[in-house]
């Protein structure tokens, strides 16, 4: 049986009837930082699954119009039926009884109902009833004297988007506390009882997902500043014995290929030429941050997904008319992919997206389900692996035309290894997340559908435009009721304008003005 040991490193006293906390996971002996938040109802402390599964690994997805919520992590899946108060899994039932709640369209669920579901074994730190911030204690230090941190090493793992930072020590591994400032961009360590050898005090790591480590001596203390760049999560564990150490797992969640690491020119490039034999030579140097390019999916002798007498392609194209119509009436300047019903080969996208310099890329698609109650909005990232429910089955959907192209851009694996791998598209990755999490909310709000989440998938159309891009799924053609608003102008409009507002805020956003330096 695995141990999952859950507990909270507070950074804030507790308010009422909720627990402001940074979330620590222990499993197999690696602790994951999670900013899952933790809220207390009547004594029992819950946890929001999406976000802690996501942390560790697994998967979880809630359908507010099904009552379901969706849980899978390793070999165990579970679907709880909230409208009929059981968790079931491959015919066995657990009655949930209270132990989950839902607030703000987010599912909570008891920690322990976590140990029922999963198999683990759950502790908990934090208590409604503490008034103050708790502290782990810390050791006086013994008569042996202190440990002392000897050396500081680091590996990294291109294919599985891991680096791993090790600090050994002589005299056994102290007890140490760890936070992460995601505002920051720092996973802040403190060993208690120790003291610093010949070490370094910055030592230079510079690959995809960190910069240094810097060390620090306090009285009795040795404090160690971990530099991350982009999405990480962050494990932890430490081994005694001979070696004694303690590592650090920083992996990347905007998941890309990596190979070497590709230094960008520190001069401008010129402007790509229109002609299509040419690629784009990638910078975000010279982004136009009043450009748009929207890109409606399909076209021509592609009519995408047809359900229930309705056609992708001809709906996705009337909301991206809509849109730019929206965004030149604000003062932007906007091209499209096509204009008619036609169909533009993937190079012809990549090429006019990328030759435009756009602060933003909007790829326009409807979506499609074997649930025919399925429903709402949902908006993708790219990625190398799908994740989120639903995520394989779009990829697979959306990919399947190009693929069978015969393209220039996709037949140079080289090229784009590079560009995946290079500093500025990293940081256009974690831009496009922001984007794609805000098309999500403005959409939902401005057409009231279900906001079904920001998910990723290997995405032909998203990996290898090179600036901040997302795939937005406006509703479910599938449904019968949604295809009917789907085609409905006035229902466009509200989608339309969801899109639009959700581009100005990003336009505004400190995400694209960290990217672009500004």
């Amino acid at each position: 049986m695995k141990i999952f040991l859950f507990s909270a490193l507070l950074v804030f006293p507790f308010l009422r009837n909720s627990l402001e906390a940074q979330t620590t996971v222990t499993i197999d002996g690696q602790r994951v930082h999670s900013e899952a938040r933790l809220v207390t109802r009547n004594g029992t402390v819950y946890v929001a699954i999406e976000d802690l599964l996501k942390d560790i690994g697994g998967i979880a997805y809630y359908s507010p119009i099904m009552k379901k919520a969706n849980l899978k992590y390793g070999k165990f899946s579970w679907v709880l039926s909230l409208d009929k108060g059981v968790a079931v899994s491959d015919g066995r039932e657990i009655p949930l009884d209270g132990k989950v709640l839902v607030e703000g369209n987010k599912v909570y669920v008891a920690l322990e109902l976590l140990g029922e579901l999963f198999g683990f074994r759950i502790t908990q730190k934090p208590t409604e009833s503490s008034p103050t911030i708790q502290e782990q204690p810390i050791p006086s230090p013994t008569q042996e004297g202190l440990a002392m941190l000897s050396g500081v090493r680091f590996s990294s793992y291109d294919q599985e988007m891991r680096t791993r930072i090790t600090f050994d020590f002589q005299g056994g591994v102290p007890p140490f506390t760890s936070r992460v400032d995601r505002t920051q961009n720092t996973v802040e360590v403190l060993f208690h009882n120790c003291t610093l050898g010949n070490v370094s005090p910055s030592i230079p790591i510079g690959d995809a997902r960190i910069d240094t480590v810097t060390l620090r001596r306090r009285n009795g203390e040795v404090q160690a500043t971990i530099a991350f760049k982009g999405a990480i999560q962050v494990r932890e564990g430490k081994l005694d014995g001979d070696n004694p150490r303690v590592y650090f797992d920083l992996v990347s969640l905007v998941e890309v290929q990596e190979t070497a690491q590709v230094t960008p020119s520190p001069s401008p490039r010129p402007r790509p030429s229109p002609s299509p034999e040419a690629a784009p030579s990638p910078s975000l140097e010279i982004v136009n941050r009043n450009v748009v390019v929207l890109d409606p999916g399909h076209g021509g002798n592609d009519p995408g997904c047809v359900h229930n007498g309705y056609r992708e392609k001809d709906i996705v194209l009337a909301i991206a008319k809509k849109v730019k119509g929206i965004l030149e009436s604000r003062g932007y300047t906007v091209y499209m992919t096509r204009e008619s019903d036609t169909y533009p080969t993937f190079d012809d996208r990549y090429h006019l997206a990328n030759s435009k310099n756009p602060f933003v890329l909007v790829s326009i698609h409807c979506n499609a389900s074997p649930n025919p109650k399925a429903s709402g909005v949902e908006v993708f990232v790219g990625g190398t692996k799908p994740r989120g429910e639903g995520a394989l089955d779009v990829a697979t959907r959306e990919n399947a035309k190009f693929l069978t192209e015969q393209s220039t851009v996709l037949s140079n694996p080289n090229k784009l290894a590079s560009i995946f791998a290079s500093a500025y598209y990293l940081k256009s990755r974690e831009a496009s997340a922001k984007i794609a999490e805000l098309m999500g909310q403005h959409i939902a709000k401005s057409a009231g559908l279900p906001n079904r989440g920001v998910k990723e998938a290997p995405l032909v159309v998203l990996g290898h435009m090179l600036y901040p891009a997302c795939l937005v799924e406006v509703g479910f053609l599938s449904n019968p009721d949604e295809a009917k608003k789907l085609a409905s102008s006035s229902f466009q409009d509200r989608i339309a304008q969801g899109i639009a507002e959700a581009i100005e805020a990003f336009a505004e956003s400190p995400e694209l003005a960290k990217l672009l330096g500004g």
